[in-house]
């Protein structure tokens, strides 16, 4: 009697322990993001970046430690899409992106713009309308593969965009004269210059689209209750620092 009972006992635990495991496992985060420096890059093995930075801060204050895993964008974006308890940073907040995402932020802002090489800027020496109709009728201008920037483009009438995949060569490639225009940001044009070892008149912004916040965005599979918990993190984040902008 004594060992039946012994052995029903150690089921249990055994079962409990078992639907305490699956529950976590269940529950565990997992953050997708893309390497593109400077925002988010991996170097010396390490995961850095004005992204990771703020998150890493987020995650200590939620206590809490999901994975970070590296991947192409696209594909990035896929998982944090479909999967459940899943987020992407960093990530723009545009129209067709909002109801695709549960959002959590604004992590910090980002300025974007078209920029053309040195020896093409007087093409753009009008106001930014008129230097936007401009671009509008150069030959081909480079964005990143399913970034913001194609979306936003595209939302004002753009037919002439060339959706890249590594952007870390496109400065390269606008130099060499493979693309008219460049849609990118301030911060990386100014770390892309200074790795290459370029001047800073090599490129320069010749249009303004906007300044755009980004994000972290949880799938919608993820629970709701988790995605304000994000939230609220972030908030009492911000009222402890002096700066209303974390980055």
């Amino acid at each position: 009697m004594f060992k039946r009972t012994l052995q029903s006992l150690t089921f249990c635990i055994v079962f409990l322990g078992w639907l305490v495991s699956t529950a976590f496992c269940a529950s565990a985060l997992e953050f997708y993001t893309e390497d593109f420096p400077p925002y988010n890059y991996v170097e010396d093995g390490k995961l850095k970046g004005i992204g990771p930075k703020i998150v890493r801060e987020l995650m200590a204050e939620v206590g809490e430690s999901p994975d970070i895993i590296v991947l192409p964008w696209v594909r990035a974006y896929k998982y944090a899409q479909e999967r459940s308890n899943s987020a992407i940073f960093s990530i723009v907040r545009t129209p067709n992106r909002e109801s695709e995402f549960q959002w959590v932020g604004p992590l910090y802002t980002v300025r974007v713009g078209l920029y053309a090489a040195g020896e093409n800027r007087q093409l753009y020496s009008h106001d930014n309308d008129a230097n936007l109709a401009q671009a509008m009728k150069t030959g081909n201008i480079a964005v990143q593969l399913g970034g913001a920037g194609e979306e936003l483009l595209t939302s004002r009438g753009f037919k002439n965009l060339n959706p890249v995949l590594n952007v870390e060569k496109s400065l390269f490639l606008l130099l060499k004269g493979r693309y008219d225009l460049l849609e990118t940001s301030d911060v990386f044009m100014a770390y892309a210059i200074e790795k290459e070892g370029l001047a800073v008149e090599a490129a320069s912004e010749a249009v303004l689209i906007g300044q755009y916040d980004m994000y972290l965005a949880f799938s919608n599979n993820t629970p709701a209750a988790v995605v304000q918990k994000w939230q609220d993190a972030l908030d009492r984040l911000r009222k402890r620092t002096a700066s209303p902008d974390l980055s």
